[in-house]
């Protein structure tokens, strides 16, 4: 069951998130290497920007805290997230500044990212930019954890934002999303530990699960996450599905067979629908079965926002005609 003390609302239903929002570029033919050649397909995207387009996507009211410039990116991306259902009223519109870019490509080890992004007008969010009052009246607050890392000012909106939700009852949720280049700063280590404790619901891949607690064995890190702070743990494991823990109840779950295409957004995508279905209070076998589906159906196209991310009805469609077993840890 899912604890009943995360779903005392007040009647509140807004997801929200804070972060920022870039323009992403990914090679049109999914072998296609950034050092060659080729056409790129553009697209709006950003860590939070992808949740925050998923939960709309999905079917729940969705809000984003951020801030864009006057350039043109910057207005492709904010008319591509709007459409999604995300309320952009708390994304500031500043006068200096350019949207920040990544590239991506595939290789055998993985993804390969390369960010243009250095003082971008998304990573410089401060205090400022938070509205205490947008954040006490929603349901939850999402965030990723390299947020912390991206820049001093946003790594303070972050903290601002988090204290807020922690004084005002509004359920903090956290996708530690570890990059390795930012993981080495100093302090980096001490931050992403006190987000994990700051946390009602965490949301790591099994690497960053291993990463955090020191530990191999998957009873020992669902313990010693939960001993850290978090009541719900989705531990996510690419293409063999996610284990979910609260309270007393513990399942793995298998994940769905698909062509995967481009697996970016899957993790963003997978946090987005775990909220939703906790929203609307489903038992934790649907909720788990819908976060692998949304997940899974990012990875069958190319592109993020506004390309690749299922709406609700999609999910549930793919969620009801395949497989996805459950097991209790």
């Amino acid at each position: 069951m899912i604890p009943r003390n995360l779903l005392k609302y007040n009647n509140k239903s807004r997801i929200i998130t804070i972060g920022e929002l870039l323009v992403e570029f990914v090679p049109c033919n999914p072998d296609g290497k950034l050092s060659q050649p080729g056409e790129m397909i553009k697209t709006a995207s950003g860590s939070s920007g992808i949740f925050a387009s998923a939960v709309g996507k999905l079917g729940n009211e969705s809000g984003f805290i951020g801030q864009i410039g006057k350039d043109l990116l910057s207005q492709f991306v904010i008319n591509v997230v709007k459409k999604q259902g995300v309320d952009t009223q708390h994304i500031k519109v500043v006068d200096e500044g350019k949207i920040g870019l990544s590239f991506v490509e595939y290789t055998e080890s993985g993804r390969n990212f390369q960010y243009y992004r250095d003082n971008s007008v998304g990573s410089q969010l401060d205090e400022d930019g938070v509205d205490a009052e947008y954040i006490s009246n929603s349901a939850i607050l999402h965030y990723p954890g390299m947020l912390l890392e991206l820049s001093q000012s946003m790594q303070r909106a972050c903290i601002k934002a988090v204290k807020i939700a922690k004084e005002n009852g509004v359920i903090v949720s956290f996708d530690p999303n570890i990059r390795k280049e930012l993981i080495q700063k100093d302090g980096a280590i001490d931050r992403m530990k006190w987000a994990v404790a700051q946390a009602d619901i965490l949301s790591p891949t099994l690497e960053e699960a291993k990463f955090i607690t020191g530990e191999e064995d998957i009873s020992k890190i669902i313990r010693k996450l939960h001993a850290m702070g978090p009541k719900i743990i989705a531990i996510t494991k690419d293409e063999d599905g996610s284990i979910i823990s609260c309270e007393d109840e513990c399942l793995d779950f298998s994940g769905y067979s698909i062509d995967v295409i481009d697996p970016t957004g899957a993790g963003d995508t997978f946090s987005a629908a775990l909220l939703v279905g906790i929203m609307k209070e489903w038992d934790l076998k649907k909720i788990g079965k819908f976060a692998n589906a949304a997940g899974a159906l990012v990875c069958k196209k190319q592109g993020t926002i506004g390309l690749a991310i299922p709406t609700y009805e999609d999910t549930i469609k793919w969620m009801n005609s395949n497989e996805c077993s459950t097991e209790k840890i």
